[in-house]
């Protein structure tokens, strides 16, 4: 999984992302806040008692840029 910081620049549909995530303290979830240039910032989570990602509700950006986020942030982390 991420470690606690990460920057994101991706391009989904020839659209650039440029931004941020960071996960944050939740007792219930594995959570990140994520803020990217132009988008008002949201949270991704994984639920475990599904095991499936989520995002917050009214997240008002290319579900396939949250599908480019979510996999960048479930990669295992890098071995150094």
């Amino acid at each position: 999984m991420l470690e606690n910081y990460s920057t994101l620049q991706f391009i989904v549909r020839g659209k650039i992302f440029k931004g941020f995530c960071m996960r944050i303290q939740d007792d219930f979830h594995e959570t990140y806040a994520v803020i990217l240039d132009g988008y008002h910032s949201f949270c991704i989570w994984l639920d475990n008692k599904s095991e499936k990602w989520c995002a917050s509700k009214n997240v008002a950006i290319d579900p396939d840029a949250i599908d480019e986020i979510i996999s960048r942030i479930s990669l295992p982390a890098a071995v150094s």
